[in-house]
């Protein structure tokens, strides 16, 4: 949860939060339907956006594998 705050006020800038086991990505959707459900909503949306479940090793090697080739994009372009 630590982690998750830390990208929210954006004092960690891209980084993945990869949450790993068959309980996140279930546990991470109702997270996001129970807080945006309210009005107002107790977080905002791209916040919600933070967290990436994933079922196995295999799930989360592919996020991450796929943030990496985001971020390699960006610092060429800045380059």
């Amino acid at each position: 949860m630590m982690i998750w705050q830390l990208l929210q006020v954006r004092h960690l800038k891209d980084t993945p939060l990869v949450l790993v086991g068959k309980m996140w990505p279930g546990l991470i959707e109702w997270a996001r339907s129970s807080m945006l459900s309210f009005d107002p909503p107790l977080a905002k949306p791209k916040d919600m956006t933070i967290p990436h479940g994933a079922a196995n090793a295999d799930e989360a090697i592919a996020l991450i594998r796929g943030h990496h080739q985001i971020w390699v994009s960006a610092q060429e372009i800045r380059a």
